[in-house]
């Protein structure tokens, strides 16, 4: 008995690492360096590629001396998923709790209209098709959608996001979600857990912790393929997103 629940422990805990913010300004100092580490462990890792970036504050960053686009497509052909990471990166409306995660905050998308929302979707698509990248995957900027969101993604054949709460991917409103739970290196010793890096905003310290973390879990590092595979809708998977959602949600108002 105990060997089968040491067994199914170990089969469903696992590691899926998220980079946001992936455009041509960015710093690449930081992501050469990532992307050798995850290349020497063989790490696939899932990119949050801004289509269209018109973000003041990353558009100061630096630009390399490459096709942005060819290099994403080379990060795919290393079997890395490419996830579209909202449209503009632009965040132009607030929302207090109100979208569908209840987090609040600026938002891309939520409190937009349907339409506006599948214009953004759209371009964002379109760019990504133009560059011959197909996308089956998203996650908006500052984890702010709403049930439009979902729509539009939907109308656009979008049916996979990698955000959200539980400790197991699950199945909601016609989209699966792999959950996203803190924004910080933290584990939990069971489920599947997406570890979200903001490479831009990395010094030297946040580096090494990133290559401590890769050199101690790099056997619990998953891909987008092994972590969705994972997908559970079970009762006791409900009830126990259910709770983390409502911890989580109390932990972030007390800040």
């Amino acid at each position: 008995m105990l060997n089968k629940i040491k067994r199914y422990i170990s089969e469903n805990t696992g590691f899926l690492i998220r980079l946001d913010d992936i455009a041509e300004n960015m710093n690449w100092n930081m992501m050469d360096r990532a992307a050798n580490l995850f290349d020497k462990f063989r790490i696939k890792p899932v990119l949050g590629v801004i289509p269209n970036n018109e973000d003041p504050e990353l558009l100061t960053l630096p630009k390399k001396k490459i096709d942005f686009w060819e290099q994403v497509r080379t990060w795919k052909n290393r079997g890395w998923e490419i996830a579209m990471h909202g449209n503009n990166h632009v965040y132009d409306k607030f929302c207090s709790k109100s979208d569908y995660l209840g987090l609040g905050g600026n938002s891309e998308f939520c409190n937009h209209t349907y339409e506006n929302q599948l214009e953004k979707i759209k371009s964002g698509l379109n760019k990504f098709n133009n560059e011959s990248i197909k996308i089956k995957t998203f996650f908006a900027p500052n984890h702010t959608f709403d049930n439009n969101t979902l729509l539009a993604l939907k109308n656009c054949k979008i049916t996979e996001i990698v955000d959200g709460y539980g400790l197991m991917p699950y199945e909601e409103n016609g989209i699966k979600f792999i959950p996203q739970l803190f924004y910080k290196m933290f584990t939990l010793p069971f489920g599947i857990q997406t570890i979200q890096i903001h490479i831009n905003y990395f010094g030297e310290k946040d580096f090494d912790n990133l290559k401590k973390f890769v050199e101690l879990n790099s056997k619990k590092i998953i891909t987008y393929e092994q972590a969705i595979y994972k997908l559970k809708n079970n009762f006791a998977y409900n009830i126990i997103r259910i709770i983390s959602k409502k911890i989580l949600q109390i932990k972030r108002l007390a800040r």
